[in-house]
């Protein structure tokens, strides 16, 4: 199995470019014409949803038509959360109301990075299926050996969007209150957990998992194992976002943050719950104390 992303990309691509080659000289089969001719009258109805026991959601669910639009500027505008800048099809993904295979040839040729998301989303099924300790354990092994604090206080007020740091309490509220969250600020709310807080990543994955419509295991694992430095990704454990200079620079008009957080510049926003430079140099000496 591939544990590096970028050599899985390569192999990925040129496996795709030879099936699509291969495929030119088949002829085509135009099915569906022929479908009428195996559904009978007598075939019951299937069952409503309402009778299964199903009811309306009062969350708003993206369509799943594919915008093309937003596909062609993904990589322009894929980091602001205030701009509608990204598909919202993973939730489709995830129920399986469209292929992935479908969404790859439909925007082939579209973006290569939006493309290179997709292959993300294949990299961690195939961790999950070659290495599936990495459900209850770190991929690399020697991060287990991180002293987490775990404080639960602190881990309530990052739950409730509390913390303090607006671009992280504003993606916590759009996550409850929506269960959505814009993937740059899920990067950043996951680092200020287990970096800022030293929470494991395990709490912040199962939090995540119980509010996330678009939930995947594969790759919420394998986001909330990058966040914390002990995944397959090649960079260092010292890669800690900075939430203040990451809304500064993607959301630099307050837009995203003004929007969950109505309170911001009112007397009841509370104060940070810790001092970034503080905790950021506890994180390096933690991590640092336990690997070494």
């Amino acid at each position: 199995p591939y544990v590096v992303f970028t050599p899985y990309k390569r192999s990925w691509l040129e496996k795709k470019a030879s099936e699509e080659d291969s495929r030119k000289d088949l002829p085509t089969f135009p099915s569906t014409k022929h479908l009428g001719r195996l559904c009978k009258d007598e075939f019951a109805e299937p069952p409503s949803l309402e009778s299964m026991g199903f009811k309306e959601s009062a969350y708003i669910f993206p369509d799943k038509e594919i915008d093309k639009i937003v596909i062609r500027q993904y990589e322009k505008k894929r980091d602001f959360p205030a701009e509608d800048g990204t598909s919202r099809l993973g939730v489709h993904l995830r129920f399986g109301t469209i292929s992935i295979r479908s969404l790859v040839n439909q925007v082939s040729g579209l973006n290569a990075v939006f493309l290179s998301e997709l292959i993300w989303r294949e990299f961690y099924s195939q961790i999950l299926s070659y290495f599936p300790k990495v459900v209850e354990h770190s991929f690399r092994s020697k991060y287990d050996q991180i002293p987490w604090i775990n404080d639960a206080e602190e881990f309530a007020k990052w739950c409730d969007g509390m913390t303090g740091y607006p671009m992280v309490d504003a993606g916590m509220r759009q996550l409850n209150q929506t269960g959505y969250m814009h993937n740059r600020v899920r990067m950043i709310t996951a680092s200020f957990l287990t970096k800022h807080l030293l929470i494991d990543w395990r709490w912040g994955e199962a939090y995540f998992a119980k509010k996330l419509l678009d939930y995947d295991l594969a790759s919420n694992n394998g986001g909330w194992q990058w966040a914390a430095g002990c995944g397959t990704d090649a960079a260092p454990y010292f890669r800690i976002f900075n939430p203040i200079t990451q809304q500064k620079k993607f959301d630099p008009q307050g837009e995203y943050v003004r929007k969950w957080i109505p309170e911001l510049d009112d007397l009841t926003y509370p104060e940070p719950i810790v001092d970034h430079k503080w905790a950021r140099e506890r994180c390096l000496q933690t991590y640092k104390s336990a690997l070494s």
